[in-house]
This record gives C-alpha cells, structure tokens and sequence, in this order.
C-alpha cells in the first residue's frame, strides 16, 4: 500500500492552501475533494507507480476517520473505514474568520454557509443518534438567537474541531496546524509539517504558485474557489469584523465555549 496522509479540518480553515503548497514538494502528491473521496472510496484507482507520499484533502470526513463507516450529506454514497495510523494535518483558524470565509464563499446564488451548513447539521441531527443529544444546549442556544445560520456555523466548526482532541487522546499522529500561523510565517509552520510527515524541507513549498496543480476548475481555480497562482499571504486573517456583527460575536462565543483557547494552547 501506498505510504499515505490526510489533510483535514473544518471547511475554510485552509486545507485547500495546504494541499497546493504541499504537493509543490518532490516526494509528496496530494488529491483534492474531487478524486480523493472517490479513491479512498475505491471507485477510482491510485497510480501504482507512485513511491512517494500520498496526500488526501478530505475536510468533509475530518470527524470521522475513527469510524467504521464514513459519510456526508454533500457526497454521494458511503464509505468503510480506511484510516490505519496514518499521518494526520489538522487545519485550525480562527472560528470567527472561518465563518466570514463560508459566508464570502459563493455557491450560486447563495453563499457556502447558506448551502451546506443547514444541510448538513440537519443530517447529523437525522442520522446520528448522540449529535442531538451531544449538542443539545447549543442547538437550544441557536433556536433562541436571532441569527441562526452564525449559530450553526458556529456549531459546524464546533464539532469538526473538537476531532482533534478526540484524535489525539486516541493517540493518532495528528498535528495541529495553524491557518493564521502559516500565512504569516510559514517556514516555521511548514519545518514543522516536514518533521511531522518524515520528509525533509524543500524549497519549492514556498515557491507552490511556479507549479502545476491537479484537479483545477476551466477558470484554473481549485474546488472552494482558491486560486493556485495566489501566494502565500495574511489578507484574509481578521477579515471577520466585515461580516459579523458583535451580536453575532457573542453568540459565536456562546456556541463554542472554551473551544477556540483550547486550540490556540494545541500548536507546537
């Protein structure tokens, strides 16, 4: 089997900009959402003759690669555990950030958070039985708000983060990394990454932008809308003012607790 390792997180925490800075390095190919899901489910075939690392972008499973069966109300089918103590990247950004991201994102006529938050809580709530329960004052809190899709959000990015504790109690090889950290400083955030993965740095992980990328839109965009030709740089850090209000501050804090200290004390 090929030696592999996941790139995982909350949606808009910077998985995207992870997997093309990575796969920039000589030993490392990554997939991104539109052939990783379908290969890990086995409907599409790898490239035998690759040696190196393989990388696999999966944001939608980042919950759930502890269990014997995976699945998402935004993919088609399910698929049965393939998680065997591979190499873990846990994407963290600031939760504030990461729902100004999903409400900036267009999807047609709507936004991100309007298209897949609300679907996909609302499949949680249908299909696994200790979510309601898990999440019951939450959910009492965001039904009582006047601005339920923050709430929501603020919930999405609750329980796909709160993984990486589950993950590390578990004793996965998982290393949290900073979104924040690595566009304003990522030499340091990717020596770290290197370490983590067992490969050596390579200069080409700051110089991602001179290669080419797989998986591309017609407009050479990545799925989530990211331009590969961008380099790495802090302007989307503390973009949230412009999107929420402090009402909806205050009800973000609420929903997530203590959760956004106990990231920030989880970096290296």
């Amino acid at each position: 089997m090929q030696r592999r390792f996941f790139i995982i997180g909350c949606q808009r925490s910077g998985t995207t900009l992870t997997r093309l800075i990575l796969e920039a390095h000589p030993e490392i190919y990554c997939f991104d959402e539109i052939k990783g899901y379908a290969v890990l489910q086995k409907t599409m075939a790898e490239d035998p003759s690759w040696t190196g690392l393989t990388g696999f972008k999966i944001p939608r499973w980042t919950e759930q690669l502890s269990r014997d069966v995976l699945s998402d109300d935004g993919l088609e089918g399910v698929c049965p555990r393939f998680y065997n103590g591979e190499k873990i990247l846990f994407l963290c950004r600031d939760v504030r950030d990461t729902i100004a991201s999903m409400l900036k994102l267009k999807a047609g006529e709507s936004n991100w958070c309007e298209l897949w938050v609300p679907r996909i809580i609302q499949g949680k709530l249908d299909h696994d039985e200790t979510y309601r329960d898990r999440y019951s004052a939450e959910l009492e809190l965001i039904e009582d708000s006047k601005n339920r899709l923050i709430g929501l959000a603020a919930l999405y990015w609750k329980y796909k983060t709160e993984s990486l504790f589950l993950y590390r109690d578990s004793g996965f090889p998982v290393l949290a990394v900073s979104y924040e950290q690595l566009v304003s400083d990522p030499r340091p955030v990717l020596d770290l990454i290197c370490a983590h993965l067992e490969i050596p740095f390579h200069e080409n992980l700051l110089r991602h932008t001179e290669f080419q990328h797989a998986e591309l839109f017609e407009n050479g965009f990545t799925l989530g809308n990211t331009d590969p030709a961008r380099p790495i740089q802090r302007e989307s850090v503390g973009q949230w003012p412009h999107f929420l209000s402090q009402e909806d501050i205050d009800l973000v804090g609420r929903v997530c607790g203590d959760l956004p200290q106990r990231v920030a004390a989880a970096f290296p």
